[in-house]
């Protein structure tokens, strides 16, 4: 199941030194009693967005940046293009943060001249910036917001599908998101993609080391988990795991499943 024969090495490394880089909590703020306050009605970075500091943020941005460069130098000339277009002005940067974080698709319009830049490479490139400022906020909002009312598939920080699950020895299952690092509590014989709590239109398909791949027949959609049941440790870091299962989703494509986490909302 290792994704080493699968998942290009540079990037690898380029994550691993993503990683260590850090978003201080001085550098952005959120209004704690609207965290408090949040009823789940809407996800809670639409009702308590963050407010990042510009000047942090453009170069919290190039610096990302210049790392994606150094290890996909392919990416070069679109990078540049994205970053001649950043504004300047501060109101138009904090916009432009808030509207990543918020997975507003017009953020691109914040550019000074959004059709002179690569929509691929802008969504690619600042996917990676808005993962580790709203990881900051997740764990942030996670000692203060009670989460236990949202029974949703979509994530309760920023509405994204689920890029994996987690089952816990207990039986729970957890949903992971892949753009914010939110775990909530999901039902077990439910479709997270298409509500469909059918017991004859669920199963799995199982792997080794303790992965799995839970599918829906109706949706055919699939979501890779980690059976802790099945493995010594508990706690995984899920952002790895999907990392070192990219054979099981070769293998679920192949038999005709979706990966949806991909597919926007």
């Amino acid at each position: 199941m290792a994704r080493s024969n699968f998942f290009p090495p540079q990037l690898i490394t380029f994550y691993r030194e993503l990683a260590k880089m850090v978003v201080p909590e001085d550098k952005w703020r959120v209004e704690e009693e609207k965290l408090k306050a949040w009823k789940g009605e809407k996800p809670l970075v639409k009702e308590a967005p963050p407010e990042i500091d510009p000047e942090f943020f453009l170069a919290f941005t190039v610096e990302v940046f210049d790392l994606l460069r150094k290890h996909l130098p392919e990416l070069g000339p679109g990078l540049e293009q994205v970053r001649a277009n950043l504004p300047e002005n501060p109101e138009e940067v904090k916009r432009l943060a808030q509207a990543l974080c918020q997975r507003d698709p017009i953020a691109i319009t914040w550019l000074k001249d959004p059709a002179g830049v690569p929509p691929d490479v802008f969504g690619f490139a600042f996917s990676h910036v808005t993962r580790l400022l709203l990881a900051a906020y997740t764990r942030k909002a996670r000692g203060l917001v009670d989460f236990s009312s949202w029974e949703k598939g979509e994530c309760p920080v920023c509405e994204a599908k689920p890029l994996l699950a987690r089952l816990k020895r207990t039986g729970e299952r957890f949903l992971y998101c892949g753009v914010c690092s939110m775990e909530w509590r999901f039902v077990r014989v439910t479709c997270p993609f298409c509500g469909n709590d059918s017991a004859g239109e669920l199963g799995f398909w199982e792997g080794a080391e303790g992965y799995r791949a839970d599918v829906c027949y109706r949706c055919r959609a699939y979501l890779k988990t980690v059976d802790e049941r099945k493995r010594p440790e508990e706690g995984a870091d899920l952002f790895w795991e999907d990392i070192r299962t990219v054979a099981l989703d070769f293998a679920m494509l192949g038999k005709g499943f979706q990966n949806k986490s991909f597919i926007a909302s």
